[in-house]
């Protein structure tokens, strides 16, 4: 089984209101709006704090962007989205980034939990937290992920943090979920797509630096990362797809 098919599994989608809480690339809601597609319709809020994302999520989408409204929001903080008005919630590769300071996954799962429908679904898919390499393949994931942690606490005093799915479950529990399923998969390969995007924020970032030498340094290991990455690639560490309902 995917982790696709275990997101749905058991769930007919046909006519729901479906959160993609978190536009990013609109990968989630291209997929989500192809599947209310195939069963007859339905209707997807797609929530993002960066509108400028909306624009490429359309085009992306073509025609079945008829089925999805744009909202600009933060999703610790949704007042546009009514109380028990979404029948599923998809946050997938989101989450991390929701995680930026303590106790703001808590808010987004209050949230999460307010606006769902009674016995609607929450599917949250995200990364395992991986704090040193298991194999010589997760070498180059691991360091561009602490990287970007240490450049980000220098320039923002804050940066994405990883959940491990038993505080997720904890979290969950205490908002009020139950009926919690987990499954954990294999992490794919790293793509230069990825890798590139990363190395041009890295750069943004590294320049926010007021310190010269610290600026050189996150420079010159951003370098080594990258040259690491050409000659023996990488993969992402393993993922896990959390389900819970209210």
């Amino acid at each position: 089984m995917t982790s696709r098919d275990f997101m749905l599994k058991g769930i007919d989608i046909r006519g729901l209101v479906i959160m993609d809480a978190g536009t990013g690339a609109a990968n989630t809601t291209l997929w989500l709006a192809s599947k209310l597609k195939e069963v007859g319709g339905g209707r997807i809020i797609s929530i993002d704090n960066d509108p400028e994302t909306f624009l490429d999520a359309r085009r992306k989408l073509g025609e079945l962007a008829g089925l999805v409204e744009f909202v600009e929001a933060d999703l610790t903080c949704m007042p546009q989205i009514e109380s028990e008005s979404v029948d599923l919630i998809v946050c997938h590769a989101t989450f991390c980034a929701v995680n930026n300071r303590p106790l703001k996954a808590v808010k987004a799962l209050s949230e999460f939990y307010r606006t769902l429908k009674k016995g609607g679904w929450l599917i949250i898919e995200d990364e395992f937290p991986l704090p040193r390499a298991s194999k010589p393949e997760e070498e180059v994931q691991v360091k561009r992920w602490q990287i970007y942690k240490s450049i980000a606490e220098l320039v923002d005093g804050e940066h994405y943090t990883e959940i491990y799915p038993e505080e997720l479950e904890f979290a969950g529990k205490l908002v009020g979920f139950k009926d919690i399923e987990l499954r954990k998969f294999e992490g794919e390969p790293l793509s230069e797509d990825v890798m590139s995007e990363w190395r041009e924020a890295m750069f943004k970032l590294i320049n926010k630096i007021d310190d010269e030498n610290l600026k050189q340094a996150f420079h010159k290991t951003t370098e080594r990362i990258w040259r690491a990455y050409k000659e023996q690639g990488g993969i992402f560490p393993p993922y896990y797809t959390m389900r819970m309902r209210k």
